[in-house]
């Protein structure tokens, strides 16, 4: 009886066996005939929220899973505290999203590929956005550009047919963390240095054209680093850069709070030689938002809306030293929002700013005959360089103050002209300002002094004020070294120097009525023109 339960249970374990040995070879034969199933990833919402740097790479993966035939994510470095500096790459005429190839590993490449190289085949847009942490609104405006090109991508079919966008939308991961957890202010990257108390690096002051025009002084926040590309977020730029420059032809970088849209130079006050080209592109862009929604960017270069001069920067290399065709800062609004608007104006900045940017996309593309960099003169040097180069260009300078110390030697009576030829750039450039702040003087004293003849004379005889006012207004058209004087604008009434024969009103006192814009021998005509300059007060150190 033993023996036949024995049996039967082993014939029941060898049954079972056999069906685990049938079922894993079903299994193994329908693994291999169906293709393994995509990781599901969760959509983070990029279009109302300032996201996390795990959200941010996560939507990057999102992406690069549901659109694999035109969608590539790419590593380009390690910023210093081991954080990964992405790349998105879409390219809608790749030969994978026609030709239905079997897309390549993540692994094996380090950036995008090229197909044809050389002039006829620029078509690379690229965006970079998160250079310093605290423009928490750039980083979100990027992702809206991703939105726009990737999940809404039939709505901008025409130009995804004719350009491919290269976006990086957090170039400084490390700075942006800080500024999320810790300081919402801190702009630069957070690499410490050796044997001292400061930490970070202004990542747009440390690309390699006129470098040594920055700060050095590690305390501030636009310190320039030790050397070009002394930072890793910046090498993993130029690496990605650099490989692009035969097939890139529009370079687009995002920063607030500016509402302006630059083009270079930024270390010279010196216009590019496509500067109308330029200029045209960026009011392409700044016409579009206008028709958006209302919203009014300002456009000129950088060293001119800035009112100072920027070395290092990401855009002066891109366009300098690359001598891509065109390259252009957008700086988003406003001063009133800050860094970091509110929540419910992230949705509205980032498609307002798509839609300028979309506009220069196409410019761009349509501009790319009419720019040709290789018969560009070589770049113009900063306003410092030139003396500090022995010979070469910075003869200009000694010629210069040579030239303008004779002259006044010349004057005085020539006595002391080998002398003050010796002079050097310096103190030459201090004697010009000096001469023409005197001859303004001088032709304001004779302005005044022509306006107080009629009025002690106007008891007796009414008519010599005009006869004075006359002989006056041509002492100052016969005067050649005298600077322009400008209109001044006071209230509802104008008062025009040069276009008037008959003299304004002669001043009473500093405060009753006549106290108008020549009352103090040009004081307050200065301090009027000074008003109106600052209309337009300068973007600060935002850029």
């Amino acid at each position: 009886m033993q023996t036949m339960v024995k049996s039967k249970r082993s014939t029941k374990n060898n049954k079972a066996k056999s069906r685990e040995a049938a079922h894993r070879i079903w299994a193994s034969a329908a693994l291999a005939a169906t293709p393994a199933r995509r990781v599901i990833i969760p959509r983070p919402d990029v279009l109302h929220n300032y996201l996390e740097y795990k959200q941010i790479n996560q939507y990057l993966e999102y992406l690069a899973n549901r659109y694999p035939k035109f969608v590539k994510l790419y590593t380009l470095g390690l910023s210093a505290e081991r954080r990964e500096i992405r790349a998105l790459d879409i390219n809608w005429l790749s030969a994978e999203n026609f030709e239905s190839k079997p897309a390549q590993q993540m692994g094996q490449i380090r950036g995008p590929v090229l197909g044809k190289i050389g002039e006829q085949s620029r078509n690379i847009v690229f965006i970079e956005a998160g250079t310093h942490g605290r423009e928490w609104i750039s980083i979100t405006t990027a992702l809206n550009c991703i939105y726009q090109v990737t999940e809404r991508y039939t709505r901008n079919i025409e130009i995804l047919r004719k350009l491919r966008f290269i976006i990086v939308p957090v170039v400084n991961p490390d700075g942006y963390e800080y500024s999320r957890t810790k300081n919402p202010n801190w702009r630069k990257n957070r690499r410490s240095h050796k044997s001292t108390k400061f930490v970070g690096t202004d990542c747009n002051r440390n690309y390699d054209i006129f470098w040594d025009s920055g700060t050095s002084k590690m305390n501030r926040n636009t310190y320039k680093g030790e050397r070009p590309f002394s930072e890793p977020e910046t090498r993993a730029m130029r690496n990605l850069l650099d490989s692009l420059e035969p097939n890139l032809l529009f370079f687009l970088s995002l920063h607030s709070y500016g509402q302006s849209i630059m083009y270079p130079w930024g270390y010279t006050r010196e216009p590019p030689h496509f500067w109308r080209e330029l200029h045209t592109l960026a009011t392409c862009g700044r016409t579009a938002i206008k028709s958006y929604n209302g919203r009014e960017y300002r456009t000129g270069s950088i060293s001119c809306l800035t009112k100072r001069t920027i070395s290092g920067s990401v855009v002066d290399y891109v366009y300098g030293v690359l001598r891509t065709p065109m390259a252009l800062v957008m700086e988003l609004p406003s001063r009133d929002l800050g860094f970091q608007p509110p929540m419910e104006n992230i949705s509205q900045i980032g498609h307002e700013s798509w839609f300028g940017i979309r506009e220069m996309c196409k410019r761009a593309y349509d501009l790319r005959h009419q720019i040709n960099r290789n018969s560009e003169p070589k770049l113009p040097r900063p306003a410092g360089a030139d003396a500090l180069i022995d010979g070469g260009n910075g003869e200009r300078l000694i010629a210069a103050a040579q030239s303008i110390s004779s002259s006044n030697a010349t004057d005085a009576g020539g006595d002391n002209a080998e002398k003050k030829t010796k002079t050097t750039p310096k103190k030459g450039k201090r004697r010009l300002k000096r001469s023409r702040t005197a001859q303004h003087e001088a032709i304001m004293e004779i302005q005044h002094r022509s306006l107080r003849r009629p009025l002690a004379a106007a008891t007796s005889r009414a008519g010599t004020a005009t006869g004075a006012a006359g002989v006056a207004h041509k002492r100052l058209l016969a005067t050649k070294s005298a600077p322009p004087l400008r209109e001044v604008r006071e209230g509802a009434t104008t008062t025009s120097i040069m276009n008037t024969s008959t003299p304004p009103p002669p001043t009473s006192s500093r405060a009753g009525h006549g106290d108008g814009p020549m009352s103090v021998r040009g004081k307050n005509a200065r301090t009027a023109t000074a008003a109106q300059a600052t209309t337009f007060m300068p973007l600060g150190v935002f850029l």
